[in-house]
């Protein structure tokens, strides 16, 4: 199996935990594929000797989303709170289930064993579980992934969430105008 983190070589973005998870791993550590710079690069280029993990360096847009689709989960061991990572809507749009911190967005847009797994956020040992749990997992999670996508983040569902919530605010706004007008009497 071949995992996948894409992102800032940063403390916050959990590169440490990452590199750490696979250091207790060891022998049996599964192949990690590192994309990414940062003022962490450095130590991870060390960090990654003896190790079972592939530094790339910066990867062009392009040739990220290939890589993406060739991996079997995509890793996000983020400590801080993420606004919207694009690259798990990419991962979902290749239907490749992602691995991340249960922190902020990043969990919220994961449900165990439909997308992906979560671990504690901080944990090597609980992002080593959800390894665990995907190179364990046997049924093909890519159709429940790109359902996801499929129903949540195609420019359609995005047009269709748009127009509901324009609908509720007018319907809102038709509601309180008329309470305002029966207030007035």
């Amino acid at each position: 199996m071949s995992f996948l983190y894409v992102g800032r070589l940063d403390e916050l973005k959990g590169i440490k935990v990452l590199f750490e998870a696979w250091k207790l791993m060891g022998a049996d550590a599964p192949h990690l594929i590192v994309c990414g710079k940062g003022p962490l690069e450095d130590w991870c280029n060390r960090q990654a000797q003896g190790l079972n993990i592939e530094m790339k360096g910066y990867v062009e847009h392009r040739n990220v989303r290939e890589i993406i689709s060739q991996s079997d989960a995509l890793v996000l061991p983020t400590l801080w709170y993420e606004g919207f990572p694009m690259t798990i809507v990419e991962a979902f749009s290749a239907g490749i289930p992602v691995i991340c911190s249960d922190l902020g967005n990043s969990g919220s847009l994961i449900e165990d064993g439909i997308t992906g797994w979560k671990f504690k956020a901080g944990s090597p040992e609980g992002l080593i579980e959800a390894v665990k749990k995907r190179q364990q997992f046997s049924m093909d999670i890519s159709g429940s992934v790109r359902k996801v996508f499929e129903d949540n983040y195609t420019p359609d569902a995005n047009y269709r969430c748009l127009t509901d919530i324009y609908t509720e605010v007018k319907d809102a706004d038709r509601s309180s105008g008329n309470e305002r007008r029966e207030l007035r009497k």
